[in-house]
């Protein structure tokens, strides 16, 4: 049976919803040629770096942009290299080359700028590793339903990487889409997360897919290649948020950590003694969409907190 998003028009990259005026540059690749990277940028004050996560777009952010730029920050959020606008060279996305891009970025559009970080699911481990490789210029981390704090053996590592394929990604109709949306990204599956299922399914259609495919099976990869939990000691004075909904269906890994997603919770306690670390209840992965107004306010409070005196002189 074909689904309501099958029979509608193909999508294009370029045609996802975007929560301002999309803007792109381009930046270095880590051997030195260029992408073009994709990225919205507006209100004034402090820079908040919004940082997707894996197979999404700036657009999954829609539900937060307005409201911290009427609590007086500026907000830059960027689609990473591999996926929405954003160009998708055949590289391998780990997560330093990722997190280059992004400091690339930043360089062109807030240059000598300290910035607040936020990162949901892979774009939570893309901001560790920009926190460990350009510490001076991030005020604070805030990561939602973040990766890199839950550890992996090399076997566990080796049977994820055998299950993942592009061809096996790109084969699910929208009957197995849904159910893995519902299943596995939201608590509560509502409008939103109907609209993001719509893009996702409609972009097969797109002449990019098949990069975009490739930059998702790659970027699986590079978390688990890439980890970093073991260095989170160097980030210890760096005003840090954590937050995960409690019905997280994605962490721990309900295949190899079947468990409640406060144990993920308990070890970011551990790993960022110093951090601020927050369960919503009755929430998935999605936490940024399915309780925004927690989420912002919880961003709000980590800037508000890395302006502190106190967190200035300790980051000095």
């Amino acid at each position: 049976m074909t689904g309501r998003h099958e029979l509608s028009a193909p999508l294009t990259f370029e045609a996802l919803a975007a929560p301002a005026v999309v803007r792109k540059v381009t930046v270095p690749d880590i051997d030195g040629s260029g992408v073009d990277v994709a990225y919205i940028d507006v209100g004034q004050g402090p820079v908040v770096v919004l940082i997707h996560g894996l197979g999404e777009h700036l657009g999954y952010w829609s539900e937060n942009v307005d409201g911290l730029v009427r609590q007086g920050l500026r907000v830059v959020a960027l689609d990473l290299p591999g996926s929405g606008r954003s160009g998708k060279p055949d590289l391998d996305y780990s997560m330093i080359q990722q997190a280059i891009w992004l400091n690339a970025l930043l360089e062109i559009v807030v240059p000598e700028t300290s910035v607040h970080l936020v990162g949901h699911s892979m774009g939570g481990q893309v901001a560790l590793r920009a926190a460990l490789l350009y510490r001076r210029r991030i005020s604070s981390l805030t990561l939602i339903a973040p990766a890199g704090i839950e550890r992996f053996t090399e076997a566990e590592v080796r049977f994820l990487k055998q299950g993942t394929s592009a061809r096996a990604l790109g084969e699910k109709d929208e009957d197995q889409l849904r159910a893995y949306h519902t299943r596995a990204l939201y608590a509560r599956f509502g409008e939103v997360a109907e609209h993001h299922l719509g893009e996702r399914v409609r972009l097969r259609g797109s002449p990019d897919f098949a990069a975009y495919l490739r930059a998702v099976v790659r970027g699986i990869h590079a978390m688990l290649d890439g980890p970093v939990a073991d260095e989170l000691g160097a980030l210890r004075d760096l005003p840090t948020t954590v937050v995960f909904g409690e019905q997280d269906a994605l962490i721990p890994n309900p295949f190899l950590h079947p468990g409640p997603t406060a144990d993920v919770a308990d070890e970011a306690r551990r790993l960022l003694p110093h951090a601020h670390v927050v369960l919503l209840p009755d929430v998935g992965h999605m936490a940024q969409i399915e309780a925004s107004a927690a989420v912002d306010f919880l961003i709000v409070e980590n800037v508000k907190r890395a302006s502190a005196p106190m967190a200035l002189e300790s980051s000095r």
